[in-house]
């Protein structure tokens, strides 16, 4: 096999595997061809930069090198898809207070089940992405991968855990600020409708508490959708910085 097929083939299942698990591409609503054009695309656009590659004679070897690529062009995809997961964990955080837990509804663009809040944040996140161009940097950054992981020379460590978990903390943080407007204005619901309760009797709160709470956080998310709307692309921003520090995280193992 020779060198110019052994790094098309390593760089395209890199790039693959990021565009697979990557929440800007990987919408099942987008065609599979669209997705392999794009994937063959980014593939011989980043060739040119692929410039120090040692070729291998062994096929099990060759068939090591592109295992760890695809793993690498996964974990990549997956940090990028935990800044997604900020903001749909906001969505479903409110949907548990509200009551919408139950009511899930399958997302066949997804092809998960979602809340109605947490599928509002996610779309809105998704509308950040492009209209702040985050997609061109996420494009770039797997380009520049190669640069700082060659293609061949990563060595598998436990670090990249460790900082996907770090990663995870920090999103679960940010979902938490950002659910928490609409929290503590549902919590004070609930205590309106507890001293309601009680100073009034003749009352079926809880008949009464699940449409005040939903027409509650309804209106409370009309009111704050410019809140949601900066916060959103606030948290989308944030890629460059995610994936740029996840990357040198792990060429610094070979190093």
């Amino acid at each position: 096999m020779s060198i110019q097929l052994q790094k098309v083939i390593l760089i395209l299942m890199r790039i693959t595997s990021f565009i697979v698990i990557s929440p800007a591409f990987s919408l099942k609503g987008l065609p599979n061809s669209m997705k392999i054009g794009l994937s063959t695309a980014l593939t011989l656009f980043a060739y040119s930069s692929v410039v120090e590659f040692i070729p291998v004679t062994n096929l099990f070897v060759f068939f090591t090198y592109a295992i760890k690529e695809v793993l690498i062009g996964l974990a990549m995809g997956y940090v990028t898809n935990l800044v997604f997961t900020a903001c749909e964990m906001a969505g479903q955080l409110i949907d548990f207070q509200v009551g919408f837990t139950m009511a899930t509804v399958y997302d066949p663009i997804t092809g998960n089940s979602v809340s109605n809040y947490g599928k509002a944040y996610y779309w809105i996140a998704i509308s950040a992405l492009f209209l702040l161009d985050m997609h061109h940097y996420m494009i770039n950054g797997i380009i520049e991968s190669f640069r700082l992981i060659p293609l061949g020379t990563y060595i598998f460590d436990g670090l990249e855990v460790e900082a996907v978990v770090k990663i995870f903390g920090t999103v679960f943080e940010t979902a938490l600020n950002f659910a928490a407007p609409m929290i503590i204005v549902l919590l004070v619901s609930d205590a309106v409708l507890g001293i309601i309760s009680r100073t009034v009797p003749q009352i079926n709160v809880f008949m009464l508490g699940m449409p005040v709470k939903a027409l509650v956080g309804f209106v409370v998310f009309l009111v704050s959708i410019s809140f949601v709307l900066s916060r959103s692309g606030e948290i989308v921003g944030q890629i460059p910085a995610y994936f740029k520090g996840f990357m040198n995280m792990i060429s610094s193992i070979n190093r």
